[in-house]
C-alpha cells in the first residue's frame, strides 16, 4: 500500500525563488537542478521563458532529495517572525492563486511528521517528550486534514 501524500501550502508571492541541489524533473519532462525562479504574470506562471497554468517538480531518483524555497516566513505572528531559506522533501508544485503564485509541498504524512517533530524539538529532549510530541503532532495533522480534488490537504494558516 502506498503511503498517503499530503498537500501543504508553504508560501505565496508574485515571484518564487527555489533551488534543487539534486536533479528534479519538471511536469513537462525537463531535468533541472540549481537556482530557479517562477514569476506571476497575467494569470500564468512564467518559468524558463515558458508559460504554465501549473508547474510541478519531482525528485529524479533519490528519496532523500530535497528542494529549497527562499523567503519562507517562519514564526508567523510571533516576536521572532522572519524569512529564511527552508528545505523540503517531496514534490514542489507551483500554482496560480489569487493573482499570485503559491508554492506547495507534496509529501508523505510520515515524512511531514518527522520534519515537524525534528524542527520543533531539541535532539536532547527525552524519548518520552518526543513520543508525546509525535502524538500531539499526528492529532493536530488529522484535525487539519481535508480532502479536496481527491488530495489530502492541510490548512497551514493560523486559526
Amino acid at each position: 500500500m502506498t503511503e498517503p501524500q499530503i498537500v501543504v501550502g508553504i508560501l505565496s508571492g508574485k515571484e518564487i525563488q527555489f533551488s534543487f541541489p539534486d536533479e528534479f524533473i519538471s511536469s513537462d519532462g525537463i531535468a533541472i537542478s540549481g537556482i530557479q525562479q517562477a514569476v506571476y504574470r497575467k494569470g500564468k506562471i512564467y518559468w524558463q521563458e515558458k508559460e504554465y497554468d501549473e508547474l510541478s517538480f519531482i525528485p529524479r531518483q533519490n528519496t532523500s532529495s530535497f528542494f529549497e524555497l527562499q523567503d519562507v516566513t517562519i514564526g508567523i505572528n510571533f516576536h521572532w517572525e522572519r524569512k529564511e531559506v527552508q528545505r523540503f522533501k517531496g514534490e514542489l508544485k507551483i500554482i496560480v492563486e489569487d493573482d499570485k503564485l503559491t508554492a506547495i509541498n507534496i509529501i508523505s504524512i510520515e515524512d511531514y511528521l518527522t520534519s515537524v517533530i525534528s524542527s520543533e524539538m531539541s535532539a536532547t529532549a527525552s524519548l518520552e517528550l518526543l513520543k508525546a510530541h509525535a502524538v500531539i503532532s499526528r492529532s493536530w495533522l488529522l484535525n487539519k486534514l481535508r480532502v479536496e480534488n481527491g488530495e489530502l490537504r492541510v490548512t497551514m494558516q493560523p486559526d
